[in-house]
């Protein structure tokens, strides 16, 4: 597969032994170098698998074991002392891969043929080393190994980087830029609490069992903005011989994947809305206006026109709101900024509101569509109305407890039993309603990736909280919501 292994020879015969090698020795490819010359530059001149030093005391072996480390940390170097000319200590420390003691008479070519085996190995072993480290650079993976402890030992670039910032925040407040920042540490120095539990949970039943774990559906830690998933795979990291020495783990993002199923799911949910409303709630004027269209053509009494009438415009409403419904369905994109205050008061002058009473009680600015949010809002203010009667009082503002807002009115309220199914298409307590106002709300929460549901108002009326909202100025909410690069990486690497 490979050529023979190139060793790099320095000592003060290496073109002598270069030549004798050529002449008598195989297996490897020799190439001599004085030890006066520039090491670290001919080894840059072409590609090296190992370099031997031959020390004899006749140079400084320590520096130009130096010189070599300076170009290459993992390079396979073996030196040749003769005596204590390079100390097994110092040789120690400068990481060579072998320290052989010879005399100034030993044969050196006999020497390079015994170290060829120990070569060829280094030489794999190196190569293997080099494709890790191009993978774990390069590859957009988190890859990460751990120990049995479940301290990071050494991971991919991809690691701090894996949800869309260039760093990983940990819950301190710590940001770890690159692969060195992570090594050392456990996922509870790197994520919350609760997601490190689960993290160091998994590789204990790695380890223990030694049984991998494949494609865990997890959330990703320190988006603010927007969800994002990632998945978890794991298996023992084991030696030659079969011992576990901890865990291999790759977690992949994939929010987009996961965005498009929920969408998928989003558009099969209008499917089966607009198979109901077409089936039934369109079916039923429909019927009507058909036999009344009957009893008109026998006695051409009037009343029968009327009741025609009303059932077409009955459709046409309902026509409306189906296509409303179709449009509201998409999935949000690209929010910008809105005043939540001005958007509530642009809805109230498009509905019917007679002597009704707005009260806004917020200055938030919400990362929403405009369009969709005043849609939002002018179906919740229409039910108010419609429902709380013509001097009905509604309030907007922001969730106390959590992030969002909502919007409260002071009329009859929504019983609890019906709270579960008030969003639900064709749910109307109203004759003349299409029952699908508050559908439409829910919808448009949805594409925005929003929370909501009914409580009771403070003066029992109905109150539709809206929760999981972006923006600025609401509860639980920061400048840093604002900023995408404080995502800060997925909840186990």
């Amino acid at each position: 597969m490979y050529g023979p292994p190139v060793v790099q020879y320095v000592g003060p015969d290496a073109a002598a032994v270069a030549d004798a090698w050529a002449e008598s020795g195989e297996g490897l490819a020799v190439r001599g170098v004085a030890p006066e010359a520039d090491v670290a530059e001919r080894l840059a001149e072409g590609s090296v698998d190992a370099l031997v030093c031959d020390c004899d005391g006749s140079f400084d072996g320590r520096a130009t074991v130096e010189a070599v480390r300076s170009h290459s940390a993992s390079l396979p170097v073996v030196v040749l002392s003769v005596g204590d000319a390079l100390p097994l200590a110092v040789a120690t420390d400068l990481g060579v891969e072998s320290y052989l003691q010879v005399d100034a008479d030993t044969d050196r070519i006999d020497r390079l043929a015994d170290l060829r085996p120990l070569i060829e190995r280094s030489r794999e072993a190196h190569r293997e080393s080099t494709m890790l480290a191009s993978l774990l650079e390069n590859v957009p993976l988190s890859v990460y190994f751990k120990d049995r402890r479940s301290r990071h030992v050494r991971v991919s670039d991809e690691v701090p980087r894996l949800t869309g910032p260039s760093h990983l925040r940990s819950p301190d407040g710590k940001r770890h830029h690159v692969p060195e920042d992570i090594v050392g540490k456990t996922d509870f120095d790197l994520y919350p609490s609760e997601l490190s539990e689960n993290a160091v949970a998994d590789d204990r039943r790695v380890v223990e069992t030694g049984e991998s774990i494949d494609d865990r559906l997890e959330r990703a830690y320190g988006d603010d903005l927007e969800e994002s998933y990632v998945t978890t795979s794991k298996a023992p990291w084991r030696d030659d011989d079969g011992t576990v020495l901890g865990v291999v783990g790759v977690t992949r993002d994939i929010t987009e994947r996961k965005r498009y199923e929920n969408q998928l799911e989003r558009q099969n949910e209008r499917l089966e809305r607009f198979a109901s409303v077409v089936s039934h709630d369109l079916r039923n004027p429909l019927e009507v206006a058909l036999g009344r269209l009957e009893f008109a053509r026998e006695d051409g009494d009037d009343e029968h026109f009327d009741a025609i009438e009303r059932s077409l415009h009955r459709i046409d409403d309902l026509i409306e709101d189906v296509l409303t419904l179709a449009r509201e369905g998409e999935a949000v994109s690209d929010p910008g900024p809105v005043d939540l205050a001005a958007v509530a008061r642009a809805a109230w002058t498009v509905v019917e509101t007679g002597d009704a009473t707005l009260t806004v009680e917020t200055d938030a600015t919400l990362l929403a569509d405009d369009s969709r949010l005043q849609q939002l809002l002018e179906n919740v203010v229409g039910n108010a109305v419609a429902h709380g009667g013509d001097d009905v009082t509604v309030t907007v503002g922001d969730l106390g407890e959590r992030q969002g807002f909502f919007v409260a009115d002071d009329g009859p309220g929504v019983p609890e039993a019906d709270r579960e199914t008030v969003f639900d298409p064709g749910y109307s307590t109203d004759d003349d309603g299409t029952g699908l106002g508050l559908s439409i709300v829910r919808t448009i929460a949805e594409a925005h990736g929003w929370e909501s549901e009914v409580a009771d108002s403070e003066s029992g009326g109905a109150r539709f909280e809206f929760g999981d909202v972006s923006g600025d100025g609401l509860a639980d909410s920061s400048a840093d919501d604002w900023e995408t690069d404080e995502r800060a990486g997925a909840g186990d690497d």
